[in-house]
């Protein structure tokens, strides 16, 4: 059931309204390269759940059938209905904040979910700037809806209301909300500042839906200075496979290296930023690109500018960067429409997943992205 896939057209109607009034109010919110490079993670990201999510299933399938209490099937009647759906939208946004909070908080996870910060625009093609890992972990805490029953489709229903909700956050417009709407509600503004860099903005604002859980939780901040957008260490590429990778190659360097185990453990479980202290450092081999990388981090890193995107593009050059960007979004759509045999369509996955990957590496090359 491509519930998600469905509302493509809404998603892209909106980013082309929203980018129209940006350049007719001369407001600055979308830069061409950037919002591209969002709608090809997006994509993969979507391409890469036509095989995930049948794995989900099954799983899914499997911990229903040995596991489940049941308890979803004494509420489908005219009185609990609607109850019930309320709850199950609740507890969807609760086990949310808490999927996302742990994201943030541990670096493996983090490794997925930096994908979708490290843009340093914000927009809504920032919202389609998604890992194509992120079911996996979003299975995790989802399993506990199978163990009461709730059964998959209904599941798939829920969670994409709860997506689409946060599509629309993801804008720079001020809109104007009444009180208690701003206090029950996630708001554009409350979005803003889970995006920033600012240090006092750092892991706010982690809920999905319902800004309750940060009110509880005490992960609340009102968007008070203007926000910085990205990573602390910003990713400068345009690559979607660097962006969806980059962090767990330093992860398998740091496994791979001389470490003690108990600091290989740590620097998994720990909250990202995290570094052995400077003796461990200096133990490793004089080579060590991890003792090269650390020990210049050891000093703290000076405050990062937004970089500026200059386009140095002849004529054929921006045809080939705007069509071939236009021809693998048809494709990657046309993919998302077919009933391709599993073998037939894993194999157009991978050329469409090494096309975006070319294009990246041709955006990287020929768009400077200034280091000040």
């Amino acid at each position: 059931m491509k519930i998600i896939e469905s509302l493509i057209p809404l998603f892209l109607t909106a980013i082309a309204i929203e980018a129209y009034f940006s350049h007719r109010k001369k407001r600055g919110f979308y830069n061409l390269a950037d919002s591209m490079s969002d709608m090809s993670l997006g994509m993969i990201s979507r391409l890469t759940d036509l095989f995930v999510l049948v794995g989900m299933f099954q799983l899914y399938q499997y911990i229903e059938a040995r596991f489940s209490w049941d308890l979803w099937a004494w509420t489908i009647n005219p009185i609990w209905m609607g109850v019930s759906w309320v709850a199950l939208f609740l507890s969807l946004d609760f086990l949310f904040y808490w999927n996302h909070r742990f994201s943030h908080e541990i670096n493996l996870l983090w490794a997925s979910h930096v994908t979708h910060h490290s843009s340093e625009e914000y927009n809504l093609t920032v919202a389609l700037r998604q890992s194509f890992l992120r079911n996996f972990i979003a299975l995790i805490f989802y399993s506990l809806f199978a163990i009461i029953g709730v059964p998959w489709i209904t599941l798939l229903i829920v969670d994409a209301m709860n997506r689409l909700y946060q599509f629309w956050v993801h804008t720079r417009f001020e809109w104007k909300f009444p009180r208690w709407f701003e206090f029950i509600f996630v708001t554009p503004s409350h979005h803003r500042v889970h995006h920033a860099r600012n240090p006092e903005y750092i892991d706010k604002n982690y809920a999905g839906m319902f800004i309750i859980w940060d009110r509880i939780y005490g992960t609340y901040q009102e968007e008070n200075a203007a926000p910085i957008y990205g990573i602390v260490s910003p990713l400068r590429s345009f690559n979607p496979l660097k962006a969806n990778l980059h962090l767990f190659f330093e992860i398998g360097s740091v496994l791979a290296s001389k470490l003690p185990f108990r600091e290989k453990l740590k620097f998994i479980i720990s909250p990202p930023g995290y570094r052995p202290k400077e003796e461990i450092i200096l133990s490793l081999p004089a080579g060590s690109k991890l003792r090269v990388k650390w020990k210049e981090n050891m000093t703290p890193e000076k405050s990062i500018l937004l970089p500026e995107f200059r386009k140095t593009f002849t004529k054929p050059q921006t045809y080939y960067f705007l069509g071939s960007f236009l021809l693998l979004m048809i494709c990657s759509l046309a993919l998302i429409k077919s009933n391709l045999s599993l073998d037939i369509a894993i194999g157009i996955y991978i050329l469409i997943l090494a096309g975006f990957t070319v294009w990246g590496r041709f955006l990287d090359r020929y768009v400077r992205i200034s280091n000040a």
